[in-house]
């Protein structure tokens, strides 16, 4: 796909997962369930902050060659960072987790769309950590509120 083209799909996925998002009554935005241990808000910030890891790698990364960061590093790592993120959105309103989430997928957007080019493996890394991503919680939201 062309950058363009991954651009809008990460803004149409994000859209689709907030629509499913407020679609769950704001007094159970805060009940975990969603996924084990997580709230909805919980889940908003955690896509946000994989959106903004993206946005750090790929900077990192300017123009030299793509390297996944989840290479060689055990899934036990990346399930602390996640459990971090949760920690954090726990101590946060709903309004500024979503706040915080949409800043962070801006700065990914603003990076992707202004590398001086793109690989591959790159936009494989960015539409995983973005529309991939929220497209997968976006369905584990719907199920939540069908629970309701």
């Amino acid at each position: 796909m062309e950058r363009d083209d991954l651009a809008t799909r990460e803004n149409e996925s994000w859209r689709a997962l907030l629509s499913e998002v407020e679609a769950v009554p704001a007094g159970r935005r805060d009940v975990e369930g969603v996924v084990p241990g997580w709230s909805v808000k919980d889940l908003v910030w955690h896509c946000g902050g994989w959106a903004r890891f993206s946005a750090d790698h790929l900077e990192a990364l300017g123009d030299g060659p793509f390297t996944d960061p989840f290479d060689g590093v055990p899934d036990e790592h990346w399930d602390r960072v996640s459990q971090e993120m949760i920690e954090e959105s726990r101590r946060m309103s709903f309004e500024d987790v979503l706040r915080g989430a949409e800043e962070s997928r801006a700065r990914a957007r603003s990076v992707w769309s202004a590398l001086p080019g793109v690989s591959e493996e790159a936009a494989r890394f960015f539409a995983g950590e973005t529309s991939e991503h929220y497209d997968e919680h976006r369905a584990e939201v719907r199920a939540f509120r069908d629970r309701g």
